[in-house]
C-alpha cells in the first residue's frame, strides 16, 4: 500500500465550498480568477463562486487613446483594450450563460470610455448581471468632465436587486421602473432629471439606506411614504454649467427637500445647499443629524431642533453663516461643532448631552450640560491679550461638571498658559475633571514640560491623570498624581500660596507617577520608562525626564519597559 505523506495532501483544496468561497472574498479579482488553473478543485470552486468584480484589479492601466499623439501608442492601447474586453466577455458567458450561477454580487469599477468596445462589454456585463438574479450591482465609472454612460433602462426594472451603487451614470426613465427588493441605494455623479428621481425612488418600497453624492440635473426631492427608511445622505448636490457655441444648456442644482418618514434615524447633509429649501420637521424619530457646508441661518436650527424630540447626536461644521447656536433638547447626547467662522457664541440648554466637541474661534459659552463626561476642544489663538485669556478660562468653567475626559488641543504649549497675573486673581476653572489630555501639534526647541504641567493643574487641580502628547506622534508624558490634603486653601498654608484662590499643587501633591513613552532609533518600537516623583523638588526633576525625542534619565532610576 502506497504512504502518502502529510506534506503532500492539499489541505486547503479539500476545504469545503462554502470556506474556500470565503478565502476568495479576501483576495482581488484577479487573484480570485487565476486559482482556477490550479486543479479541476479549484476550477469548480471558481464556477460557483457567486461573486463577479471588474474591478481596479483588472484594468490597472489607463485604457483612453485620445490624448496619446502618436499612432503606434493608439494602436497598442486599443489592441489591449479589445484583448482584455474579449477575455471579460468569455469569462461572463463561461460563467453567466453556461454555468447559471446565480450572482450575489456584481461589480464594474473601471473608465469611462466613449467607443463601441466599451459599451458592447458593459451592456454584456449587465444583461448577465440581471439574468443571474444578481443581489448587489455596482457600476461605477470615472468620468472626465461632464460625460456620462447612458445606463440601460432595464436596471431600473430589475426586481432581484437589493443593493444598487452607480456613478458616472446618466438615467433615463423606463416604461415601468420596479426595484421592488431594493434595500440601498448609492448615486454618485449621476446625471438624471425631477420625474426620474421621484419614479425611481417611489419604487422602492423596502428601501432602508439612501445616499446622493454630487448628483446633477433635478431640482426637488420627495421622500414620502418610506417606511423603512432610515439613513439619507445628501452630499454635494450642486448645479453645473454646460455650454454648446456659448449657449448654455443646463444650470440646475437641488432648491427643495421634503423628507416624510417617520423611521428615518440619520440624515447628513453636505455641501452648498444655500438656495435650498429643506424640511425635515416630519422626522420625529431622527436620532443623528449631520450638517456640514451648508449656508444654514442660526433660527432654521433652532426651529428644526426643537421639533426633533429624539435627537441625539448632532454635527455641525463649516456652516459659515452662522453666528449664534441656541439649542434646547434634553435628548441630546453628542454635540459637534467644527470650523463655523462667524460664529460667537452658542447657548445650549441640554441636560443629558455626554459627549462635546468644538473646534474653531473663541466662542461664549453657556450650557447647563450636567452630564458631560468627555469635552474635546481646538481653539484657535492669534493673539496673546488678557481679554483673550479672560474668555479662555471662562469658557473651561462651562466644563468644570465634566466628570471624566477633558482634551484641550493646541498648536503650541503656549496655547495654554495662563499668565500668572490672571492666575492669581482669578479661581481654578475646573474642579471635578478627572483625566486631562493635552496633544500639542508643535514641539518648540525650549519646551519646558514642567511649566505646562503647572498651568494644566492650575486649571484643573483635581485631575488625577494628565497627559501631554506630541500631536500625531507616539511621543508622550503621562502623570498620575496622588495627594496629601485637600486642595482648596484652609487655615495655614505655605507662604507662595497666601494670594491664591487654591493652593498651588507643589504643597498639595504627595507623590507624581510619570510614563514616559518614546520611539527607538528605528521608529518601530515603542520604550516606555517609569518614575516615582516625591518631595519639594518635583517640580524640577519633571523637565530632567524628558524632551520629546530625548528621555533623560538624570539619575532617578527609571524602569524602562
Amino acid at each position: 500500500m502506497k504512504k502518502i505523506r502529510i506534506d503532500d495532501v492539499d489541505w486547503i483544496s479539500e476545504l469545503p465550498e462554502p470556506i474556500l468561497h470565503h478565502i476568495y472574498s479576501f483576495l482581488p479579482f484577479k487573484k480570485v480568477v487565476q486559482t482556477s488553473v490550479l486543479s479541476k478543485q479549484w476550477e469548480r470552486t471558481w464556477r460557483t463562486y457567486p461573486v463577479l468584480e471588474f474591478d481596479s484589479s483588472v484594468f490597472n492601466l489607463d485604457l483612453r487613446d485620445r490624448f496619446l499623439d502618436d499612432n503606434g501608442g493608439k494602436k497598442e492601447i486599443q489592441r489591449i483594450r479589445k484583448r482584455l474586453f474579449n477575455g471579460l466577455k468569455q469569462t461572463l458567458r463561461n460563467r453567466c450563460f453556461r454555468d447559471l450561477t446565480r450572482l450575489n454580487k456584481f461589480t464594474i469599477d473601471m473608465q469611462f470610455l466613449r467607443n463601441p468596445e466599451f459599451s458592447s462589454f458593459v451592456e454584456r456585463c449587465i444583461g448577465c448581471a440581471i439574468g443571474s438574479n444578481v443581489k448587489e450591482l455596482k457600476l461605477k465609472f470615472l468620468t472626465f468632465g461632464y460625460e456620462w454612460y447612458n445606463l440601460p433602462k432595464i436596471v431600473l426594472c430589475a426586481k432581484s436587486i437589493d443593493l444598487l451603487e452607480l456613478q458616472g451614470c446618466k438615467l433615463e426613465l423606463p416604461s415601468n421602473v420596479k426595484l421592488s427588493c431594493l434595500r440601498k441605494l448609492c448615486l454618485s455623479q449621476v446625471f438624471t432629471d425631477d420625474q426620474v428621481i421621484q419614479a425611481l425612488v417611489g419604487s422602492c418600497p423596502l428601501i432602508e439606506e439612501m445616499s446622493l453624492s454630487e448628483c446633477h440635473g433635478f431640482k426637488k426631492l420627495e421622500l414620502v411614504g418610506l417606511d423603512r427608511l432610515n439613513d439619507i445622505k445628501i452630499l454635494y448636490n450642486r448645479g453645473i454649467q454646460l455650454y454648446n457655441k456659448g449657449i448654455q444648456l443646463y444650470n440646475r442644482r437641488l432648491e427643495w427637500v421634503v423628507i416624510k418618514a417617520l423611521n428615518v434615524h440619520s440624515l447628513a447633509f453636505v455641501g452648498r445647499l444655500d438656495e435650498c429649501d429643506i424640511n425635515v420637521a416630519y422626522c420625529k424619530n431622527l436620532k443623528s443629524l449631520s450638517l456640514s457646508s451648508t449656508f444654514i441661518k442660526d433660527e432654521w436650527l433652532y426651529n428644526l431642533i426643537s421639533k426633533l424630540p429624539l435627537l441625539e447626536c448632532l454635527y455641525i461644521g463649516s456652516c459659515h453663516k452662522l453666528e449664534s447656536i441656541k439649542i434646547s433638547s434634553p435628548s441630546l447626547r453628542e454635540l459637534c461643532i467644527n470650523g463655523c467662522v462667524k460664529l460667537a457664541e452658542v447657548d445650549i440648554d441640554t441636560p443629558n448631552l455626554g459627549f462635546f466637541n468644538y473646534f474653531g474661534d473663541m466662542i461664549s459659552l453657556s450650557s447647563n450640560a450636567l452630564a458631560l463626561s468627555k469635552v474635546d476642544l481646538f481653539l484657535f489663538r492669534d493673539k496673546f491679550y488678557t481679554p483673550w485669556n479672560i474668555k479662555y478660562i471662562e469658557l473651561l468653567a462651562q466644563f468644570r461638571y465634566c466628570s471624566e475626559i477633558l482634551n484641550i488641543q493646541v498648536v503650541t504649549d503656549e496655547d495654554v498658559i495662563v499668565p500668572v497675573e490672571l492666575r492669581q486673581i482669578l479661581p481654578s476653572p475646573l474642579s471635578s475633571g478627572k483625566h486631562l489630555n493635552l496633544p500639542i501639534s508643535k514641539i518648540p526647541v525650549h519646551f519646558s514640560l514642567a511649566k505646562v504641567v503647572d498651568n494644566l493643574l492650575w486649571i484643573a487641580p483635581h485631575v488625577k491623570t494628565m497627559s501631554i502628547l506630541k500631536y500625531g506622534h507616539s511621543s508622550k508624558s503621562s502623570f498620575e498624581f496622588s495627594y496629601k490634603k485637600r486642595i482648596v486653601y484652609e487655615g495655614e498654608s505655605a507662604s507662595c500660596c497666601k494670594s491664591l484662590p487654591v493652593t498651588c499643587w507643589q504643597h498639595c501633591i504627595k507623590e507624581i507617577k510619570v510614563e514616559i513613552t518614546d520611539e527607538n532609533e528605528e521608529g518601530r518600537n515603542k520604550i516606555k520608562r517609569y518614575y516615582y516623583l516625591e518631595g519639594p523638588d518635583m517640580y524640577e526633576k519633571i523637565d530632567d525626564l524628558c524632551s520629546f525625542g530625548v528621555t533623560k534619565s538624570a539619575g532617578l532610576g527609571g524602569l524602562v519597559v
